[in-house]
């Protein structure tokens, strides 16, 4: 199993704050979904990610999951029609209130500071001991 750091900008992204609130109110122990990945040539079903928001706002890991599905082609999410990306299937596991993440950018930028966690595209391959410096800090209930 690999993991893998993904990204969310939500003023950017076709996926929205509005809409996630929503999905977190209905579903407040997880929910499934897509996302596009820059990495995806080693990604695999059963991988796991953690979702680090970007952008306006609080900054930090706002939930993680696993891959349920290898990467496919699909229209580009920010309608781009001569563009395609690759995706995944996920699950969205232990969703937080996105303006109170359960690490902070500057939490992750101690812990890993090789890292460029403000800017950046989906799908960035942790090595391992990346991974476990990670697992180690996320606060698990």
């Amino acid at each position: 199993m690999k993991t893998y750091i993904m990204r969310w900008n939500p003023g950017i992204s076709s996926a929205k704050l509005f809409d996630y609130n929503a999905a977190r109110d209905k579903w407040p122990g997880g929910f499934r979904g897509d996302w596009s990945i820059y990495e995806w040539e080693d990604a695999h079903v059963g991988d796991e990610y953690y979702m680090v928001r970007v952008g306006e706002g609080t900054n930090g890991v706002v939930y993680m999951g696993h891959f349920m599905s290898e990467p496919y082609l699909g229209k580009d999410w920010a309608g781009d029609p001569n563009k395609q990306r690759h995706y995944v299937d996920i699950t969205i596991e232990l969703p937080c209130d996105p303006d109170e993440p359960m690490i902070t950018i500057e939490q992750l930028e101690a812990l890993i500071p090789e890292i460029e966690w403000r800017h950046g595209h989906s799908g960035v391959l942790l090595t391992p001991e990346q991974a476990q410096k990670l697992h180690e800090a996320f606060p698990l209930e």
